[in-house]
């Protein structure tokens, strides 16, 4: 009479097929993870909204007819090819019509941020602090100063309901203008002025 030794009992083999089964069952989220992805979720949409809000009040917004926004005129008074420059203090430009065309002269010397001046008799603008001097329609004469002096975009709104706006050296280039409207600097946008000894572009 022969037993075999290798022959496991029903029970044992029911119980390692369970143990299987429930190895190859996937387990679900349970509630601890589930709280775990709800708040890493919210945290990365408050931190969205945060950040979103940071920009929205670090970014400057000018109103009109400050500077770093726009200066709004009526385009009567627009200076003719010749005349002396226009100063605007509060919008920190000299507006200079030249026989280059319109433009607004941003009206803090390229050298150590000093405020120049219109000297009529020299006819061109110096900087009382070094020395500086530039034309009439802002490029470098001589002195410490770097480059020529820096420029604001323009928009000329015309009688006919158009615009003109200016070149990318900041100037606007027409023949009348007795058709101007409206005229608007835009202390936002400056354009640098190039190099001492060299022309705009």
């Amino acid at each position: 009479m022969t037993t075999r030794a290798t022959e496991k009992p029903a029970a044992y083999t029911a119980r390692a097929k369970k143990a299987e089964e429930e190895k190859v069952e996937v387990s679900g989220i349970n509630r601890r993870e589930f709280l775990y992805y709800i708040w890493g979720a919210s945290m990365v949409m408050l931190m969205g909204a945060g950040s979103g809000a940071l920009v929205w009040y670090l970014l400057p917004r000018f109103r009109a007819g400050e500077f770093g926004g726009d200066f709004f005129f009526d385009g009567s008074l627009l200076p003719a090819v010749g005349m002396e420059p226009q100063d605007n203090p509060q919008g920190r430009f000299w507006l200079s019509n030249t026989e280059d065309g319109l433009m607004a002269l941003y009206k803090v010397c390229t050298h150590l941020g000093c405020l120049y001046k219109w000297v009529g008799t020299n006819n061109r603008f110096e900087c009382p602090c070094h020395g500086s001097k530039f034309q009439a329609n802002g490029l470098y004469i001589e002195g410490p100063a770097p480059r020529s002096l820096d420029r604001f975009e323009l928009t000329l709104r015309l009688d006919d309901g158009s615009e003109v706006t200016s070149d990318e050296n900041g100037i606007v280039h027409l023949d009348d203008l007795s058709h101007v409207d409206e005229f608007i600097i835009h202390t936002g946008k400056r354009i640098l002025g190039p190099p001492a000894g060299q022309d705009y572009a």
